[in-house]
């Protein structure tokens, strides 16, 4: 499972963290135990974005989940109107043992959002990508979040998203410090 991460973290040059996560909470909040690549994704790279482009939701250790407090936001702006319930179909949002549905990990600076097509009833690790660009056009990805995120930056042969994808430049990844 490590290989994308591990992949993603030599294309960017990128030294581990190593930070201890709780994930039984932020996977309480989120209500789905989530993919191993994107755990070992966060324990490796903590909160940052890759080329001034993709932003990982992910955590900077404890119990803090950039991931689940955008999971929490979605859900209010589902339920706040119907026009916001609309912005999520076809797929809507995920809901532990109800429904799949989306759980976005991801967006870039042009408001392209990337979530996995959540499944309670499948293992976590077998949730594909779903990239969708601001006018709601998707793409399915049959890749774990790490592999997607390495062929988009590193890659120069995938096709990449919303026009989007490897330059040949070398990705870097830059972190922000915890407010």
């Amino acid at each position: 499972m490590a290989i994308w991460v591990d992949r993603l973290t030599t294309a960017v040059g990128w030294r581990p963290l190593g930070l201890a996560i709780d994930w039984s909470a932020i996977e309480s909040r989120v209500g789905a135990v989530l993919p191993v690549d994107y755990k070992q994704f966060c324990e490796r790279f903590g909160s940052g974005y890759f080329c001034d482009y993709l932003t990982v939701y992910a955590s900077a250790g404890g119990a803090d989940s950039s991931l689940a407090d955008a999971y929490e936001e979605n859900w209010q702006i589902a339920e706040d109107d119907e026009a916001g319930r609309g912005y999520y179909l076809p797929y809507g949002l995920f809901r532990p043992n109800r429904q799949g549905g989306l759980i976005q990990w991801g967006v870039s600076e042009q408001a392209d959002e990337f979530a996995w097509l959540a499944d309670s009833s499948t293992p976590s690790d077998s949730w594909p990508v779903l990239a969708r660009d601001d006018a709601q056009h998707s793409r399915l990805f049959e890749m774990s979040m790490s592999e997607f995120v390495y062929r988009l930056l590193a890659d120069e042969k995938f096709e990449g998203f919303a026009g989007f994808g490897a330059t040949g430049e070398a990705p870097h990844f830059t972190p922000t410090v915890p407010a």
